[in-house]
């Protein structure tokens, strides 16, 4: 019988990402994953703010950054009738290269696709001592015992049946996970269509096509917007046409790839074909995200919309959440409801990215009126294309000015969080506002030594002091050491900090969300600390 203290069931970019962020703060895990890694169609394309944050804390953004995506390549949002025809509106987009840094971040949303992101993840892995990634290893079944989880393996390179006993298992296994399955964990599952993912290879397409640089185009014939076209890999001219709906009942056998490209180009082009993959667009959270000491994380809990680039990164933020408090609880200072916060916080949040990635699909359906002269070389057709573009670029651009929807995400009604009964700041998917109300990201400022706020946050948790005469917080520190509860004081003196978090005093915890602020210290500072760990009585 082997041991280990997490099993993580999956080892797409969430599974690797709990690892990392396990093995970051010391705890083993072993993760298993039935394939063996490899990605030739990627499904992710963009590691969005918050995700860049957590790779910096782990070291690993230069890494992401030196990506293969062309520093210099435009990021712009184009809509065009065809890839050779019309343009009718652009969204620029800066290069990476441009800068690193945002108004509300040290980080910036990054090019980065699947096929990259992945390996790095799990090269992370690798350098972490007491991180055992698996691959080519299923699970089969699994049962729960008093003290942990006994899962039944089956190793694929040598159908060898093997038995793991885990304190925790994390089902990090997809949108048909096997875990949530075996669970008998219910769906609250629509589906919105039945897009249709070809990719190909075309050398000096944008040139043949005349077209200047883009990321992302849109195409909008006179059905209306219908697919769209990204590229990958610029290096390898590797590119991908979506058909937003292709209609059910296709296989990849029965996909005219030639007809689509034909249509979404305006010109025959022969390309090599590099893959077809045929899925469901969905909105669909689990009724649960845990049971007992099993959880769930990432597809295995929330399949969005790909419009937002929400999804993958939702599975990271949930990876991080659960990290801290997996660690906390094997650790012995996490209290009997540290774990339970997991689902209370993170379910709103997927319903919250579900219902905002759907919006923005349906939001680009709405453009489908109005639009038959679109392509016709007339006054008439001219007129269209500048009406359609502008609102284009206004409705369907939301999606790619979404600072709110990554950073602005918040834990109001979490149990480890002390309300101070002031009134949340909209949730706004374009407009972000910072704010160190309980449960909301801490916000980011530059310190004078050149680092950011976000920087000083991550082992365990941080009570910053604002202000060289902020109060004596030794109370808070004794409690905390006599619980084991891991916390730094910091004393932060810059202006342009002290008027952003507001309070002299703000209590962060390892996952960088504010649980506590106030003017004074608390007048029980045990129940303090008792709360924020899950502990309270």
């Amino acid at each position: 019988m082997q041991r280990t203290p997490v099993l993580i069931v999956g080892g797409g970019s969430v599974g690797l990402a709990l690892a990392c962020e396990l093995g970051w703060r010391g705890i083993a895990c072993t993760l298993i994953e039935q394939g063996d890694g490899t990605i030739s169609t990627p499904k992710m394309n963009e590691v969005n703010i918050r995700t860049m944050e957590f790779c910096r804390r782990w070291g690993i953004a230069d890494a992401v950054h030196a990506c293969p995506f062309p520093p210099d390549y435009p990021l712009d949002v184009a809509f065009v009738t065809c890839l050779s025809g019309y343009e009718l509106g652009r969204l620029p987009r800066p290069p990476r290269m441009i800068k690193k840094s945002g108004r509300y971040s040290p980080m910036r949303l990054q090019q980065c696709s699947q096929m990259w992101f992945d390996p790095i993840l799990h090269t992370f892995a690798r350098t972490l001592p007491c991180v055992n990634l698996r691959f080519r290893t299923r699970l089969e079944t699994f049962e729960t015992t008093g003290s942990g989880v006994h899962a039944k393996l089956i190793d694929l390179a040598n159908d060898r049946h093997e038995c793991i006993e885990a304190q925790y298992l994390v089902g990090c296994d997809g949108a048909n996970s096997l875990v949530r399955r075996l669970l008998r964990i219910g769906l609250d599952d629509k589906t919105l269509g039945h897009p249709v993912h070809l990719y190909f290879r075309a050398p000096n397409l944008l040139e043949i096509c005349g077209r200047q640089p883009a990321t992302f185009f849109f195409n909008v014939d006179r059905h209306g917007v219908w697919s769209n076209i990204r590229i990958i890999d610029p290096v390898n001219a590797m590119w991908r046409l979506m058909i937003l709906d292709a209609g059910p009942g296709l296989t990849p056998e029965s996909v005219d790839g030639d007809a689509y490209l034909h249509r979404a180009l305006g010109i025959p082009l022969k390309v090599e074909w590099l893959g077809t993959s045929i899925w469901s667009r969905r909105s669909a959270v689990a009724d649960r995200y845990s049971v007992g000491r099993i959880f769930l994380a990432g597809d295995a809990v929330h399949q969005l919309s790909p419009t937002g680039g929400l999804g993958m990164n939702t599975g990271i933020a949930d990876a991080v959440d659960l990290g801290w408090k997996l660690a906390a609880a094997l650790n012995g200072w996490g209290g009997d409801g540290l774990l339970a916060s997991y689902e209370i916080e993170r379910r709103p949040i997927g319903v919250r990215n579900v219902s905002m990635a759907s919006q923005f699909y349906l939001g680009a359906h709405k453009h489908s009126d109005g639009t038959m002269a679109i392509e016709d070389d007339s006054p008439a057709g001219s007129a269209i294309r500048t009406r359609i573009g502008e609102a284009l670029v206004h409705d369907i651009g939301r999606m790619f000015r979404a600072t709110g929807l990554q950073l602005g995400y918040r834990y109001d009604d979490s149990p480890i969080c002390v309300p101070d009964g002031t009134p949340p700041n909209p949730d706004d998917p374009t407009d972000y506002i910072p704010s160190t109300r309980p449960g909301s990201r801490a916000p980011h400022a530059w310190l004078g030594d050149g680092r950011s706020t976000l920087d000083l946050f991550g082992r365990g948790f941080v009570l910053l002091r604002l202000g060289s005469k902020a109060p004596d917080v030794s109370a808070i520190k004794s409690a905390a050491t006599a619980r084991r509860v891991p916390l730094e004081i910091a004393t932060v003196t810059e202006p342009n900090v002290m008027e952003l978090y507001q309070s002299r005093l703000v209590l962060v915890r390892p996952d960088g969300h504010v649980v506590w602020r106030g003017d004074d210290p608390p007048p029980i500072a045990e129940a303090l600390i008792d709360k924020v760990r899950g502990a309270e009585a």
